[in-house]
């Protein structure tokens, strides 16, 4: 390349450095390229509030029923409303509004309390802890664990099972033999515990799964697997990085660290700065159903577009500052649990949990320092391995 010519924007989801940090790229996508087209991987993506805001509306022009990711890991998990456009959408998705409701989950405080405090009583002599293996990822899946029936003792082997099974090498979009094996694992669970709630029915959500019947004919096994993942993942892994992340972010700015703990009643809004910030879902993926017209530029039928919702979140259009975390913003509507049809079924979980796991942590630890961290590999999630605080 000649001396002054600047080599051509790139963003590729899939390599370690847009994982790492991906702000610098959405930065020039939403200034130079609102739509922008990746020809090697064979996709579209949309950066500006407005367009993925109307995109994630639009389920007729944009498709979910071919996936909704980058790479091709979600076709381990089976078929469930995720991936799903109406009518059949609708229907099973319909099975689970009464349980995962707002109502429903604003009553589980005291159960998502209980087991925040058991969590970090049980690292209370730890000077040093990993804040996402011991408690961030664990609150929620404890959780949820419980509200699917699991014996305790199950849940983090689950867990374990469910990361593997999304976790990326990076430049591929391929799946791990790992990744299929945890795939397989998970699955055989399913089917077992299915199968024995059928015989005994329980007051719990395996249990309803196991019930569920369209025109008087049981789920496939293929969707009650399905059901049964996207009931786990958007039960936990949503708000784990959530925790995750915004336990990091308040070690990198004290000042917001110290403006929250003097405003804890402010939390609920200041989860939603969080959301905002580092949104948990970078992006979803969708498959045009016609020819779009967006900035001038024609999309063609049957094209990949990936909606960046975090990319959205950080529109200057839409926020002053957007780059920095400021936990007095007044809150508008963010698109980090998505719209429409397809909203985040785990986004009540999420806005309970949070609040109350933050609050608890910074009660408990007055000072903390971050001394490492490590990003889990994943092109959908914007999720942290490991967090290492030091609290003594």
């Amino acid at each position: 390349m000649s001396a002054g010519i600047a080599a051509p924007f790139v963003y590729d989801p899939l390599i370690s450095e847009i994982i790492e940090d991906p702000y610098p790229a959405f930065e020039q996508m939403l200034a130079l390229h609102p739509v922008y087209r990746n020809e090697e991987r064979d996709f579209w993506a949309l950066s500006r509030f407005d367009d993925v805001q109307a995109a994630i509306r639009a389920w007729r022009d944009y498709s979910s029923s071919a996936g909704v990711r980058i790479d091709d890991l979600l076709e381990l998990a089976g078929p469930s409303p995720l991936t799903m456009d109406p009518p059949r959408h609708d229907v099973l998705r319909s099975m689970l509004r009464q349980p995962f409701s707002t109502r429903e989950i604003a009553a589980m405080e005291p159960l998502v309390t209980r087991h925040a405090q058991r969590l970090l009583d049980d690292i209370a002599a730890d000077e040093e802890f990993d804040a996402v293996a011991q408690f961030a990822k664990r609150l929620p899946v404890a959780v949820i664990g419980e509200l699917l029936g699991l014996d305790f003792d199950q849940v983090s082997t689950l867990k374990a099972w469910a990361d593997s099974m999304l976790e990326t090498i990076p430049g591929s979009s391929s799946a791990t033999p790992a990744a299929r094996a945890a795939a397989e694992n998970l699955r055989a669970y399913w089917v077992d515990q299915l199968g024995e709630r059928r015989s005994r029915p329980r007051q719990d959500l395996l249990s309803l799964v196991a019930a569920m019947e369209v025109d008087g004919r049981q789920l496939p096994e293929d969707e009650q697997v399905g059901m049964c993942n996207l009931i786990f993942e958007a039960g936990n892994a949503t708000t784990a990085t959530l925790i995750g992340n915004a336990i990091l972010a308040l070690d990198v700015f004290e000042d917001q660290q110290r403006w929250l703990r003097d405003n804890l009643d402010q939390l609920p809004s200041a989860i939603e700065e969080f959301l905002r910030f580092e949104s948990p879902v970078q992006g979803l993926l969708r498959v045009t159903t016609s020819e779009l017209m967006m900035h001038g530029v024609a999309v063609p039928e049957g094209s990949r577009v990936l909606l960046l919702l975090s990319a959205a979140n950080r529109d200057p259009r839409m926020w002053d500052d957007p780059n920095s975390l400021d936990l007095s913003r007044v809150p508008k509507r963010n698109l980090a649990f998505g719209e429409g049809i397809h909203f985040c079924l785990g986004a009540p979980l999420a806005r309970v949990e949070g609040p109350i796991a933050l609050r608890l942590f910074l009660e408990r630890y007055p000072k903390y320092q971050v001394t490492s961290k490590t990003r889990f590999h994943d092109v959908s999630m914007r999720a942290l391995s490991s967090l290492t605080v030091r609290v003594g």
